[in-house]
């Protein structure tokens, strides 16, 4: 085989938590160690990736990356979208990019996407694919969510007609041997017998226990661009809802959302339970305090409920998903706020998050899963599954499957789409293995689309559209 030319990376968001010290980087030099031709060749962050402290923050492998690749840094803070544009055009010419991994705050990614696309540059997304800056409470900033994903995909499309020019987004559960345990149970049955799903349930703790000023801080999962919880981890669990979905769609051919229960921050600020924590803590201030967060900040949601009723085409109803994600659950946190907190340098998924969801699925009388988890963010998680089938279709009817280090200890780890993104972008034929869990921009349909149109429900619900109802055509 010959070698491959090096693959030269522009990594958007590259001091971020996840990409500087979980994953990207970490996996790009895994790559190099390899002895695969890759470099980094320019990192875009407001975050200065050379300061001087980076060493107390923990992110080792940027600054082993920093000391091999030498890459450039470009502020993108301030800079208008047209403005960036030349910004990255001038780096571009200097220094040729062949892919782009994106790991910054949501709002902006649609951003890069656009000028990755329209040059032909391959680019790695993380969820939210596209996201929108106050969508949290305005309709029209809610609706352009959909709307730029339409057209990202009418650009991509055009682009790829003239050469290949992939856009991925790295979901971790499609990839993850519990999850795909699962998709493999509801496949068997839908083969079969052509049952389709009726119903999912599915109840998500997030334990994230802020003390109010904190939500004022944070970069790609803070509060301050006028969107909460539905835009951190919650993209995954819809993306989960819409690939189980896909696989046994039965007789629907619709979705009809609605968002019966929402919490603002503002809201819940007002409330004696954001305050007990805290006050144990020893810096909590009293329920009503809202820490002096601007409108932006109260405006968004920590918890909702979202319901999505299957209809088939006659508007019969075929059976009910339901999405209830509570933000301000149990946590472990013990302790207060750091003035490396205040300074806004690190993320606060160490500091009392919970990573606990029960997710109940039936086809109709032929097969019932349950898959739970709960556990401490940071810590192995185990994911437990148990399947019942009617006795009649299996000589197994019951089955119980447990998933020790469920994440890190699966085949595929996100480091491994990462590569395998890379390997696309030098033109390289990936694993088989890899490349089945790899989603690309036209896979994330219908998960966008039940995403965007939850974001549509919450602004509709703040502009007094209490009956707000959305449809999803299915096909």
């Amino acid at each position: 085989m010959n070698r491959p030319k090096t693959v030269n990376v522009l990594l958007v968001g590259g001091c971020g938590h996840w990409a500087a010290k979980e994953n990207h980087v970490p996996a790009l030099l895994e790559l190099k160690a390899q002895r695969f031709p890759v470099r980094v060749g320019a990192i875009c962050d407001h975050r200065d990736p050379y300061r001087e402290n980076l060493g107390e923050l923990g992110m080792a492998p940027l600054t082993e990356l920093l000391r091999v690749d030498r890459p450039k840094w470009l502020d993108p803070a301030g800079l208008s979208a047209d403005a960036l544009h030349r910004a990255l055009d001038d780096l571009h010419a200097k220094e040729p990019f062949d892919a782009l991994v994106i790991a910054c705050d949501p709002v902006h990614h649609v951003v890069y996407l656009r000028w990755a696309v329209d040059r032909g540059v391959h680019a790695l997304c993380d969820k939210p694919v596209v996201c929108a800056e106050n969508a949290s409470f305005d309709p029209a900033a809610a609706l352009s969510i959909q709307h730029d994903f339409d057209a990202l995909l009418r650009s991509l499309a055009r682009q790829q007609e003239r050469g290949p020019c992939h856009l991925v987004v790295p979901l971790r559960r499609r990839a993850n041997d519990a999850y795909l345990t699962a998709a493999q149970e509801i496949s068997d049955v839908y083969d079969s017998h052509k049952q389709g799903l009726t119903s999912i349930n599915l109840v998500k703790n997030a334990g994230m226990y802020r003390l109010p000023a904190e939500y004022g801080l944070g970069d790609a999962h803070g509060y301050r661009s006028g969107v909460g919880s539905l835009a951190f981890s919650s993209y995954h669990f819809i993306d989960v809802i819409a690939w189980y979905l896909s696989l046994a769609l039965g007789q629907a051919t619709q979705l009809a959302l609605t968002n019966p229960y929402l919490r603002r921050l503002g809201d819940y600020l007002q409330t004696a339970e954001s305050g007990v924590l805290g006050r144990i803590l020893g810096e909590g201030p009293d329920g009503d305090d809202r820490g002096g967060l601007p409108f932006q900040v109260l405006r968004a949601e920590v918890d909702f409920v979202f319901h999505a009723e299957l209809l088939d085409e006659d508007q019969r109803k075929l059976g009910l998903i339901t999405y209830s994600c509570f933000n301000n659950t149990y946590s472990h946190r013990t302790s207060g706020m750091s003035e490396v907190d205040r300074a806004g340098l690190v993320p606060f998924r160490e500091k009392g998050r919970m990573s606990q969801f029960v997710m109940d699925i039936n086809q109709g009388s032929l097969q019932h899963l349950v898959m739970s988890k709960n556990d401490v963010v940071g810590e192995d998680y185990r994911i437990a599954i148990r399947r019942r089938r009617n006795p009649r279709i299996a000589e197994e009817p019951s089955r119980d499957w447990l998933f020790e280090d469920a994440h890190a200890g699966s085949q595929l780890t996100p480091r491994h789409l990462t590569q395998g993104f890379i390997k696309l972008a030098a033109g390289q034929e990936v694993s088989p293995e890899v490349g089945r869990r790899l989603s690309f921009l036209h896979d994330q349909q219908l998960t966008h689309a039940l995403f965007a149109g939850f974001y549509q429900l919450i602004a509709d619900g703040f502009a007094g559209e209490r009956a707000a109802r959305r449809v999803i055509r299915l096909t």
